[in-house]
């Protein structure tokens, strides 16, 4: 992969007792090397954002995060920029909680809604590529992530498959809600539930836009006649702020 190849080159130049580089040298060979597999570097210099950056590696050490660096960083900083936006937060897809910790962070006082089967995927449809997902697959303890997640106040746990379990916040508004179900049906519940929930400026981001046939397709056919555009972010996540 991609940033696999990142890592080899910057380990072979920093290692090395033969060969000896400026930082802006290894920068440069690095870059050239991941833009022939068309990737790319993304680093801050900034002294706050480089705390996100921590922050998320923290927590991939912590838990079995399934998302690069940028896509976390992009979570932490709409979190962070809704909040003069009205609304509570909501996870649908928690998995063990590295997400939602991340989302912890940034959301100050706001409420946070988490949703999960906390059992896996549920069946997949015809709409998915076949193979990619399996039923039962990204299995988590739910008392894990409480026990992860117990230091933060306000946030919400709800097990079982949505939106039967979104009963509780039927009549919630949103300011933020991050979706990483990986499947057609579930995105496209996901979408009919939030959607008419989300304030004006409230944001919708989704995991696996880019790489999942059944979420690209549930998100082009819900926003097909919708005012919003899908903004299509780096690695595999899009963006919908509700007009």
């Amino acid at each position: 992969m991609i940033r696999d190849l990142g890592k080899k080159i910057i380990a072979l130049l920093v290692t090395s007792k033969l060969l000896s580089f400026s930082s802006n040298t290894v920068k440069m060979i690095v870059e050239y090397g991941l833009a022939i597999k068309n990737g790319g570097v993304i680093y801050y210099s900034d002294k706050d954002r480089s705390k996100v950056i921590t922050l998320v590696k923290k927590v991939k050490e912590e838990v079995k995060l399934l998302m690069e660096l940028s896509e976390a960083y992009q979570i932490f900083m709409a979190v962070k920029n809704i909040s003069k936006i009205k609304g509570d937060i909501a996870e649908v897809g928690v998995y063990k909680g590295g997400s939602a910790k991340i989302i912890c962070e940034a959301k100050g006082n706001k409420s946070l809604y988490l949703f999960d089967t906390w059992d896996g995927l549920p069946e997949i449809s015809r709409n998915d590529e076949k193979g990619y997902f399996k039923k039962g697959e990204f299995q988590a303890s739910l008392e894990s992530v409480k026990n992860y997640l117990k230091k933060y106040p306000k946030v919400y746990f709800y097990k079982g498959l949505f939106p039967d379990t979104a009963k509780p916040i039927i009549n919630k508004r949103f300011s933020f809600v991050n979706m990483d179900v990986d499947i057609y049906e579930s995105t496209k519940n996901s979408l009919e539930f939030f959607y008419p929930r989300m304030n004006k400026g409230g944001i919708i981001i989704s995991h696996d836009y880019i790489n999942a046939v059944g979420v690209r397709k549930a998100f082009d056919e819900f926003f097909k006649n919708k005012p919003e555009p899908i903004i299509e972010m780096s690695e595999s996540q899009c963006l919908i702020a509700k007009l």
